[in-house]
């Protein structure tokens, strides 16, 4: 029977219905699964998903988790959709509940008594989260997409991390994107999570890294985060605030999102360069690409040499950013002498036609040579000749011919170049977000 087994066994039961509702429907089947399930269902929480009545829905929320500290500390999980902000309280047509009482022997005598009391009883629910955050002892993995004209969220994240970091203790991922398809956030508005004692993953998407003050002296490193992981985001400044804050990084993804995102450069390649460089002793894996990588007129600079990445496992870099190019659109560098000894995976995006066949020159030195003894994985994606010519025959054919050259030394071999195309179904991620 069910009800026989015993409460621990009960909720991990709970934990792995996947569906909401399901867990809902079990909690309310009797008493004792009341009593003990509860809190399963505060586990995972979205907010602010409902449009027009994101008050409504954060306040009820709050009032739960005020009421009954234990449902607070339930809470592992947490999104936060587009929500309102001060600039809509005058469209807000929806009652919700103000219990005076209870907000303020809530934050008496704690680092959060000075809250915006006006803002709450207005219906604002930036303000509603600031004040419910830190409430929620047990999170471990927060999503933000921030609206625009937030507020008192960002305010508050940054009074935690100078004043409260234990408010966030037990937090160890975070991701934030902008909630339209144009624009963004800052990169500031993370900069916060570093402080954080138990913060290992940072994310975000639609991010942009554009006014570190030149000639800022460096960060001493103080953050436990090891991984980075950014989607449509651009950057200027290589991210020094975030990368120098780290003290062992040991993935980065960054994939650039162009025109989208802001109206200044993509990517400058140097200050990320240099940013990367400080991690050469616990740098497993760097992912770069997007739209720059789109064409050779806007390639933004060569990212330097990994050779002397110690522990890189796995690669993944358009060609031009790798070989970097001269006044002439020449590459500069072999391939060989510019990948470490340690590398497992290498995977080349964005390659130009017009550097199809060098690099299908500089992949057969780099099998032939074996200067990479842990090598598992090559990757190759392109365009592909645009007209079938002797050519562009000839192109494919020594494809095919590297393929088959890959196999008999048992490196695996994936490419997408024009109609030559394989599934890249044996790459091992090592970003710990996937």
């Amino acid at each position: 029977m069910l009800l026989d087994l015993p409460e621990e066994a009960l909720c991990l039961i709970a934990e792995e219905l996947g569906l909401q509702c399901d867990r809902y429907s079990l909690v309310l089947s009797c008493r004792r699964l009341y009593t003990i399930l509860l809190p399963t269902l505060y586990s995972r929480v979205v907010l602010c998903d409902v449009h027009n009545h994101t008050i409504r829905q954060v306040s009820q929320f709050f009032n739960n988790i005020a009421r009954e500290p234990r449902l607070a500390n339930a809470v592992r999980a947490l999104r936060l959709e587009s929500w309102d902000t001060e600039d809509d309280i005058e469209h807000i047509d929806c009652e919700f509940e103000y219990d005076a009482d209870l907000i303020h022997g809530l934050v008496a005598g704690t680092c959060w008594s000075m809250q915006p009391y006006g803002q709450l009883l207005r219906g604002n629910t930036d303000a509603w989260l600031a004040l419910l955050l830190p409430q929620l002892k047990g999170l471990r993995q927060i999503s933000i997409c921030y609206p625009f004209g937030s507020e008192y969220v960002q305010q508050m994240l940054v009074k935690a991390a100078k004043e409260d970091v234990t408010a966030f203790g037990r937090l160890a991922d975070a991701f934030a994107e902008w909630y339209d398809t144009e624009n963004s956030i800052h990169a500031s508005c993370m900069e916060p999570f570093f402080k954080f004692p138990s913060i290992r993953r940072i994310g975000g998407s639609f991010i942009l890294d554009s006014d570190r003050e030149v000639g800022q002296p460096r960060i001493t490193p103080f953050s436990g985060v090891t991984d980075i992981d950014l989607d449509m985001t651009n950057t200027e400044c290589g991210f020094g605030v975030w990368i120098e804050s780290c003290k062992a990084l040991k993935t980065f993804r960054l994939n650039i999102g162009g025109s989208m995102v802001s109206d200044g450069p993509d990517i400058v390649s140097a200050p990320l360069r240099e940013s990367i460089s400080l991690h050469k002793s616990t740098l497993e894996a760097f992912w770069l690409c997007g739209e720059t990588c789109q064409s050779l007129d806007d390639d933004d600079g060569w990212m330097g040499s990994f050779a002397d990445f110690k522990v890189m496992k796995y690669l993944h870099i358009s060609t031009t950013m790798l070989a970097g190019l001269d006044e002439d659109l020449e590459p500069t560098h072999d391939l060989v002498e510019l990948l470490p000894p340690s590398l497992e995976t290498l995977f080349l995006c964005h390659c130009h036609n017009e550097l199809l066949d060098w690099v299908i020159d500089q992949l057969e030195r780099l099998v032939n040579s074996n200067a990479l003894p842990r090598l598992t994985s090559l990757g190759l994606e392109g365009w592909g000749p645009s007209e079938v010519d002797e050519s562009s025959l000839e192109t494919m054919r020594r494809l095919e011919e590297l393929d088959k050259r890959c196999a008999e030394v048992g490196l695996y071999f994936a490419t997408s170049i024009g109609s030559h195309r394989a599934v890249p179904s044996r790459f091992v991620s090592l970003w710990p977000c996937d």
